[in-house]
């Protein structure tokens, strides 16, 4: 069984609030309806290790070195601690009862932290060890939460009554959530100036009134849901390269993003139980047991389902954090064609070993499920392997079958430069995904600065395969048959579509689209490290900011059909269809980064700074085949050398500051290619080369040993 272990805690000292007896005078104003309410205050509490043991076997002794062989494991949270930031309030709750028309009632308030004085809860480190790995003395970073908030919870039948409509919740808070990855002084990343507001109403029709949902716990673990919620998630993506210990002055803000708006039939649930053991057959085919469903055993971690419907009111916002802080909101969301959630999200957390990993993802027929590999290769799909090397552990983060069918149909864009006049465009960005699958292990270990990969006990290394697929749509298109050809796109409901959209008219009647149509999307790293760091003495020449960065692999392949067609139908036969495309990028090495720039003294927007360096490994390629012959191809493929994003520059600039008074989005960089592209690296990057030809034919090697281009790309909103 779970259980948490309490190593150490310091208790809350004395102070002014403690209880004290109560007079004669003081029970005469104490009522049945006034409950229970508690204040708490403290310098601080803190624990220096929080032990959360799984999968032991039975054997309750506390062991991170026993018990069940293939799973056992001690998870590990080091030295907590909360306490306020200033003064000494931590927050109160109150707790009342009472009946409604003969049902019994509770309520629960709860508040924390002060306006100028937020709680700051603290996690010293985060890792794990067992009997394959003992990862006890690293760690994935250090955590710091400073949050002020309130929340109230009315439940009828009890706290843990999960019946619907039983609930009226309203969460209120504004935080900051720092990460670093070192002692007090290091770099810091952040989520600054984040908001998280939750209520359950009556829906955006209704004006966003409170409404009732649920929360409690059921048979399949803890739930929250509602036929209407409103949410606020929106932060600020920071960054401070000499702070002082979880500094919240001064920072470089990057990048604003937000959820903001009405969901429909919202439900967050939280259930005990991790990746299964063993497999199972479902059919002919052998698949991986995740939810132990076939077999009913399954390892103790944690799983989480979200999902919901977007209201009409919904946004998604990007934009600038500073400056003139320009941003988009993505509105009018709308399904395409599916049925059920037009979002769901599946996701497992757990501690996996090599030997019991899941053994990787097929891109194939399957509309559901992990096949193994040899049930996937059967049935003509292609599996991608992302098992665990032996003797290795990870935290584990796995996704299955989740999916997102809907799309936004109207950008607007606020321009607080200009009296926050807003924009609407109606055009719209669409991206939908099939069936997406996730193996994500996440190894406490950093890297140390300098060429060689040399590594430090702190940070995040990562080994990730993602595919986002359309099942079987790819095989079909490429068939030499027509009658399989025909098919490619019958699953285009719930398929993944990049599409540029026009939704000027109705559904159905000239929404049209262009992009790519029913493909796959595939992106593996190994040996991946996010650091944040203020740069790296191997490459003088590239900023400090987040950094991704690995010297092992890292691949980005995407195919599908390009061309577009009337969203209301893009199966194959109604698809005006252009071309197969099937892009591969696969690099040896592989540097990200994302670094704030200055405002601009000029327009006033704050650009968000980019640059990165690829060294393509030979596996590169790129292939245009025709759509009724599919082995009529032209293709560059064998492409190995170095290509380098340079100061790059992604802004949003008012309309207040543009010749023709309209805002725009402007992306500038420098392409840099084989020698020039070094960041000031001791080595230079090789030569870009890659082999030229159709069908069968080689046309021969082309060679660029050097060069820069320069880049500049205006997009601009039209009234």
């Amino acid at each position: 069984m779970n259980r948490l272990s309490l190593l150490l805690i310091c208790a809350l000292p004395p102070t002014g609030h403690a209880l004290q007896p109560l007079s004669d005078a003081d029970l005469s104003q104490v009522a049945g309806r006034d409950g229970l309410a508690a204040e708490f205050s403290s310098p601080g509490i803190t624990a220096d290790q929080v032990k959360w043991v799984t999968d032991d076997g039975g054997l309750d002794n506390g062991s991170c070195a026993g018990g069940t062989a293939d799973q056992h494991n001690c998870t590990l949270v080091n030295q907590l601690s909360l306490a306020p930031v200033s003064g000494d309030y931590l927050g109160s709750i109150d707790l009342d009862v009472s009946a409604s028309g003969g049902t019994p009632m509770l309520s629960l308030a709860a508040d924390w932290g002060l306006p100028g004085a937020p709680v700051q809860a603290t996690l010293g480190g985060l890792t794990f060890q067992n009997a394959t790995r003992d990862q006890s003395s690293r760690s994935l970073g250090t955590f710091a939460l400073q949050s002020t908030g309130s929340m109230t919870l009315v439940n009828t039948a009890g706290i843990l009554n999960a019946d619907p409509g039983t609930a009226q919740l309203d969460i209120s808070s504004t935080s900051d959530l720092i990460y670093r990855q070192g002692a007090a002084g290091a770099p810091e990343l952040s989520f600054s100036d984040m908001s998280f507001d939750l209520l359950f109403s009556t829906g955006a029709a209704a004006g966003h009134a409170p409404g009732y949902g649920r929360v409690g716990v059921d048979s399949e673990g803890f739930v929250i849901g509602a036929p209407n919620a409103l949410v606020d998630l929106t932060f600020n993506l920071g960054y401070k390269e000499s702070p002082v210990d979880f500094d919240t002055t001064g920072r470089s803000n990057m990048l604003r993003f937000g959820w903001q708006g009405g969901l429909v039939n919202a439900t967050q649930r939280l259930g005990g139980g991790g990746f299964g053991y063993n497999s199972y057959l479902d059919g002919p085919n052998t698949m991986q047991d995740y939810d132990g469903a076939a077999t009913g055993q399954r390892s103790q971690g944690l799983h989480l389902l979200s999902e919901w419907d977007f209201d009409s009111d919904f946004a998604l916002v990007i934009g600038e954090a500073s400056g003139n802080q320009t941003f988009a909101r993505f509105t009018n969301w709308q399904t395409l064609g599916a049925a059920g959630p037009m979002f769901s999200f599946p996701v497992i957390f757990d501690v996996i070993q090599a030997g019991n990993a899941p053994a990787g993802l097929c891109a194939g027929p399957f509309t559901s499920g992990v096949p193994g590999q040899g049930s996937c290769q059967a049935a003509g799909g292609e599996f991608f392997a992302s098992g665990l090397d032996a003797g290795e552990s990870a935290f584990a983060v796995l996704v299955r079958d989740a999916h997102l069918h809907a799309y936004s149909t109207q950008i607007q864009v606020e321009d607080p430069l200009a009296g926050g006049t807003v924009t609407p465009v109606n055009w719209g960005l669409l991206f939908t995904y099939g069936k997406m699958d996730a193996d994500i292990f996440l190894h406490p270990q950093g890297r140390a600065d300098g060429e060689a990969v040399a590594t430090t006990n702190t940070g995040i290394r990562a080994d990730i395969t993602l595919l986002a697929q359309s099942p079987d749509a790819w095989r079909r298109a490429n068939s030499s048959d027509a009658a399989v050809r025909a098919t490619a796109g019958d699953g285009w409901r719930t398929n993944t579509h990049v599409m540029a959209v026009d939704t000027s008219s109705p559904f159905g009647s000239g929404q049209n689209g262009v992009g790519f149509v029913n493909g796959d999307l595939l992106y593996r790293a190994r040996d991946l490290f996010l650091r944040v760091t203020d740069g790296d003495a191997a490459y003088p020449d590239l900023p400090g900011g987040l950094w991704l960065q690995t010297d092992s692999l890292a691949q980005y392949r995407f195919r599908g059909i390009f061309g577009g067609g009337d969203l209301a139908d893009l199966s194959y036969d109604a698809l005006t269809k252009v071309s197969l495309l099937d892009v591969n990028l696969q690099t040896s090495r592989f540097i990200f980064v994302l670094n704030p720039l200055p405002v601009d003294g000029v327009t006033g927007a704050a650009p968000i700074g980019f640059n990165g360096m690829l060294d393509f490994d030979g596996g590169t390629y790129l292939t245009v085949g025709e759509v009724s012959s599919p082995d009529s191809q032209f293709f560059v493929k064998d492409v190995s050398g170095r290509i380098a994003w340079r100061d790059g520059s992604l802004a949003m600039i008012s309309g207040e500051n543009t010749a023709s008074g309209l805002p725009q989005l402007v992306i500038k960089n420098d392409l840099d290619i084989g020698a020039s592209a070094g960041f000031g690296a001791a080595t230079p990057g090789d030569p870009l080369v890659g082999t030229l030809g159709f069908g069968t034919e080689n046309f021969g090697r082309v060679a660029i040993p050097e060069g820069t281009w320069a880049s500049e790309v205006i997009l601009e909103i039209p009234n």
